[in-house]
């Protein structure tokens, strides 16, 4: 009897995991397929299947800042000073694939041909829906600095220009959030020139909602610092910014399916895109590195660090894209383009008053901007 209750219990445990399993399984797939709700007079939606794609890339990131000032020297002589330095990376190529099935896919890329930075490491993931989205970004570059410096006008006595690529390497690293809604999303498609989810039937736009959160810092070495112009030396900010803009896709070519394989030229749609922000939370912190030297050696070495943590003023900054998506038989074609621009800037970003310099140094006005664009091309076909 005992033996038959323990099959009887197994046999029923099995069923229910195996009913539980199914259950899971249903419930992933309601998600990965679950049609969008949507004016089908002015979006289509291919059924749901596996997907393949090859795509390639071009992009391009950096940072640039200038920092304007007035030297007073000991001769009461008073000049103008402006001290710039960048990092950036050359032409970064790229080529991946995608695999997808249902509204999500997921990509991996390789760098091709000369290596765009000394070292290079960036991470992606997003999600685009019809209502809203969100991107995560994340890179890091490697590279040398660069650094001028200019005081006087030129022309004029004391004038004096340089500039110096350093031999040590910076790290320049990124993060950011992106978030978006589209208000007229039953009749307006956002991804339909980007990803095979969604296909718009009829010219549409949507007022757009959009929301970033960055993290940017770029790192210099002590050794770099000391072989360059810099007045500051390491920045990290923190950006919080919100806004809105417009988006259209003109849909240039459409003919509905006429068949199970979707024979033929079926859709041509150019998105263009134009979402301005204001960055209300705008963090700053600085660090200036002090130098001393040994008297017999003469040999310079850093002493320490003064660091400034302030408020910038809020600024406009702008998020914008533009592809254009093609659907011919099981394959979908996109180009998309995308461009960022984020700026901060500042007033007194550290006390020159503290700094062992052999003049005084004072009037300091900060501005910087992280920049990124990318080129995108993709290919993929539907099974």
């Amino acid at each position: 009897m005992k033996r038959l209750l323990l099959i009887l219990a197994i046999v029923l445990c099995t069923t229910f995991l195996k009913a539980q399993e199914l259950t899971i399984w249903q419930k992933a797939n309601h998600f990965l397929t679950k049609p969008a709700v949507v004016d089908t007079t002015r979006i289509y939606q291919p059924s749901p299947c596996f997907s393949l794609g090859l795509f390639t890339t071009g992009q391009k990131a950096g940072f640039d800042v200038d920092a304007n000032f007035m030297i007073d020297f000991a001769n009461n002589e008073r000049l103008a000073g402006l001290s710039q330095y960048s990092l950036s990376e050359n032409l970064c190529k790229k080529i991946g694939l995608e695999v997808g099935y249902g509204n999500v896919a997921l990509g991996y890329s390789l760098e091709v041909g000369p290596r765009s930075a000394w070292k290079k490491s960036a991470f992606g993931l997003g999600i685009m829906g019809k209502s809203w989205g969100a991107k995560f970004n994340y890179s890091k570059i490697t590279n040398p600095f660069i650094s001028s410096l200019t005081v006087g006008q030129e022309g004029v006595e004391g004038y004096f220009h340089d500039t110096i690529t350093t031999k040590e390497a910076a790290v320049l690293k990124n993060f950011t959030v992106d978030g978006y809604y589209a208000f007229n999303n039953k009749r307006f498609a956002y991804p339909a020139a980007y990803k095979i989810g969604l296909i718009q039937r009829h010219t549409a736009g949507s007022w757009m909602l959009t929301a970033r959160y960055m993290q940017g810092s770029l790192y210099n070495s002590p050794e770099a610092s000391w072989d360059s112009y810099n007045m500051l030396d390491c920045f990290s900010t923190m950006q919080a910014s919100i806004g809105g803009g417009y988006s259209v896709n003109f849909v240039l070519w459409h003919k509905d399916p006429i068949g199970p394989r979707d024979q033929g030229l079926r859709n041509i749609t150019l998105n263009l895109t134009a979402m301005p922000v204001i960055t209300l939370v705008n963090y700053l912190k600085t660090t200036s590195y002090e130098y001393g030297s040994d008297e017999e050696t003469s040999e310079v070495y850093n002493t320490g660090e003064k660091i400034s943590k302030i408020w910038c003023y809020p600024m406009p900054n702008y998020i914008g894209s533009a592809a254009v998506g093609l659907t011919m038989w099981r394959f979908f074609f996109s180009t998309q383009f995308t461009y960022n621009r984020f700026y901060f800037r500042s007033r007194d970003a550290f006390d020159a008053s503290q700094m062992d310099l052999p003049t005084y140094v004072d009037d300091i006005s900060f501005r910087g901007v992280f920049h990124d664009w990318m080129l995108k091309g993709i290919l993929v076909y539907r099974f």
